[in-house]
């Protein structure tokens, strides 16, 4: 999840990204040169969009193990479990062997 942080600059407040060092960007957008209030909700609102990002990526990933494991059961499911085999118990295959 990206981090920011917020600096200021001659021409006003800065967004940062701090993995890039560069001011950040959402879409064309780039945060620099902002007054302090301004520079303040752009942080939270970006912040905020990174929770939800996170939160999306961590919900999809968990649908698409359920995913996998529910394709996995439909796969056998057709197949009879060995216990379900209906042929001679032991007893009666040794009765019509003598």
């Amino acid at each position: 999840m990206p981090a920011y942080r917020l600096c200021l600059n001659g021409d006003g407040w800065t967004i940062v990204d701090e993995a890039t060092l560069a001011p950040a960007r959402l879409d064309s957008t780039v945060f620099e040169g902002m007054a302090v209030d301004e520079a303040k909700h752009m942080f939270a609102i970006l912040k905020g969009i990174d929770r939800i990002r996170s939160a999306s990526r961590s919900a999809g990933s968990s649908a698409n193990r359920i995913r996998r494991k529910t394709h996995i059961a439909s796969a056998f499911g057709s197949l009879r479990s060995l216990t379900a085999f209906s042929g001679p118990s032991r007893g009666e295959a040794d009765e019509t062997r003598h």
